[in-house]
């Protein structure tokens, strides 16, 4: 397994994992963006893990605020192919993107969860990442309204 900076080239495999995250209920999202909205969204920090030639996951930070004072601040996105999940793909990702941001001088991750994804939780909360609580009736998707269970780390190396 390679965990690298993600490229340009990576977009249809990145695209087609997110899509399989779309089909899984695991955002609020039902189509993926282009690959120029979702590089302006994720403008630092993007991770893909590799797997004999192929992308089998991809992680990001997301700006929380355009505010001067939110610079060190992000929201992570994580995605794992279907075929890899369970093998510890999102663990190595979400790892080494703890790694990165806090040498981009990121203090604070931040990441919303359906409280049904009980194993994005638990992963975020392996890699460090607490409950700080739910957002209630955060956002509508089909219909449905539905909450969110809001997690956080803190870097012990950057903004003490």
């Amino acid at each position: 397994m390679i965990i690298r900076d993600l490229r340009a080239q990576d977009w249809p495999s990145v695209r087609a994992i997110y899509e399989d995250g779309i089909r899984s209920g695991a955002t609020f999202e039902t189509e993926p963006p282009s690959w120029e909205a979702w590089g302006a969204a994720h403008p630092e920090v993007r991770l893909v893990a590799e797997r004999d030639g192929a992308v089998v996951g991809w992680t990001a930070l997301s700006p929380y605020s355009p505010r001067h004072c939110y610079r060190g601040v992000g929201d992570v996105s994580v995605y794992v192919g279907e075929a890899a999940r369970g093998t510890g793909v999102g663990r190595l990702l979400l790892e080494e993107l703890v790694e990165h941001s806090e040498q981009a001088g990121y203090w604070t991750l931040s990441a919303g969860v359906f409280p049904e994804n009980e194993v994005s939780i638990r992963l975020h909360q392996a890699c460090g990442f607490r409950v700080i609580g739910i957002r209630e009736r955060l956002g509508e998707l089909g219909g449905v309204w539905h909450d969110a269970v809001w997690l956080e780390r803190r870097s012990q190396v950057v903004g003490r």
